[in-house]
């Protein structure tokens, strides 16, 4: 899956926990920044993303997300990169994907 936009589709809920003024925030503002993009939300209008923020620095991100099928997917962002984090979201995108290549 090469894009946040492409993975959108296969998406109904992003909900990111953050304090944002935290270092270890970095990867899911970044990650984020790559899903409310024009094109993610023309891909998908319907995904619905949720911010939660705190101040309590020392509490991890954490990006929950739910695929069209009902799978949710938990990850704590705190040491990941963000091309990490699209990754592992992007899996069960791909699988997602393929399936529906396959039925057409």
């Amino acid at each position: 899956m090469s894009s946040a936009a492409s993975m959108s589709k296969f998406l109904t809920q992003v909900k990111v926990t953050m304090a944002p003024f935290a270092p270890a925030s970095k990867s899911s503002k970044i990650f984020l920044s790559r899903i409310i993009t024009n094109d993610a939300i023309a891909a998908n209008p319907t995904l619905k993303i949720v911010t939660e923020s705190h101040a309590d620095l020392n509490k991890p991100p954490v990006i929950n997300v739910t695929y069209k099928d009902g799978k949710t997917l938990q990850l704590q962002t705190g040491d990941m990169k963000v091309n990490d984090v699209l990754r592992q979201v992007g899996k069960h995108a791909r699988k997602l994907q393929e399936k529906e290549d396959a039925s057409a």
